[in-house]
């Protein structure tokens, strides 16, 4: 019977789709990936985990990174992963386990190229010469390095944080005056007139709310779970550090603070730190500008 087990899981494996079976009479346990075949840079990984028997402390591991896997319910576990839009293209194994020993598998995702396009921008010697004050840079760290035990918003897709369309997609190779500015794009750019609302996407905690140097009005979410917003450039800002609020709740105003040449809202979405495409399954389809 066991072999039987076996060969299923086998046959699974070759329709790209990861589950794993415990022994009979245990239940079973199943592992679910999305994507389950090929993930481009740039792009989220959903990891979904039900098993017969509860789990302590789950972790996945991948590139000798831990990250924490999340109780949404009775036996089952979720976590997310942010694939870096520098990540070289390749076949990567993602490693799970617990302390009980119930969970203990591996799975394997193949990473492929995001072919993105370039974007110069022509900026002033007086923008050009702007940085990130220490503040605004432990204030990003801080950011980062947030991860919260309860999911504080709903699941995707949201709504666009602002209405406008997107004149700058996230993963662009960025130059300023013809100048490689060896960075590319953490988030993307929705085109809007001055004072247009700009709403947190789900529920969360602020983080920050601030007026930063580099970034202008600044508001920073965390939605529960590795998973943070960020706003930037505001005119306004409308909420405080460590208030909590609602999905579509106003946050503040588009601007052009900090390092911006026109009124727009920079919209970023992190994992864990990293920083991710929120256009591939975090948003709802958004008006690219002509």
């Amino acid at each position: 019977m066991k072999k039987v087990y076996a060969l299923a899981a086998f046959l699974l494996v070759l329709l790209k789709i990861s589950v794993c079976f415990a022994e009979e009479g245990a239940g079973f346990k199943e592992i679910t990936l999305k994507p389950f075949d090929e993930v481009k840079q740039g792009q989220t990984i959903f990891i979904n985990i039900k098993t017969p028997e509860p789990l302590e402390d789950p972790v996945f591991k991948f590139k000798n990174k831990k990250y924490r896997l999340f109780n949404l319910k009775e036996n089952e576990y979720t976590g997310l992963l942010g694939i870096n839009v520098l990540e070289k293209p390749g076949t990567y194994k993602i490693s799970m386990k617990d302390k009980t020993g119930n969970l203990n598998d591996r799975a394997f995702i193949k990473i492929i190229k995001n072919d993105l396009p370039s974007q110069n921008i022509k900026v002033t010697k007086q923008m050009a010469g702007l940085t990130a004050s220490k503040r605004e840079l432990s204030r990003i760290k801080k950011m980062k390095g947030t991860v919260t035990n309860t999911f504080l918003g709903a699941l995707p897709p949201y709504d666009s944080p602002a209405e406008g369309c997107v004149n700058s997609i996230f993963g662009l190779k960025r130059y300023y005056n013809g100048k490689f500015s060896g960075n590319y794009h953490k988030g993307i750019d929705i085109k809007a007139d001055e004072g247009v609302p700009v709403r947190a996407i789900t529920g969360g905690k602020v983080i920050f709310a601030e007026q930063f140097r580099l970034h202008g009005g600044s508001v920073a979410v965390d939605h529960g779970q590795g998973l943070v917003s960020l706003y930037i450039h505001l005119s306004k800002i409308d909420v405080t550090t460590g208030k909590q609020v609602a999905s579509g709740q106003k946050i503040g105003e588009v601007g052009k603070t900090g390092f911006a040449t026109g009124p727009h809202l920079h919209w970023g979405l992190y994992i864990n730190g990293t920083p991710v495409d929120p256009m591939i399954d975090w948003i709802k389809p958004v008006k690219i500008c002509m």
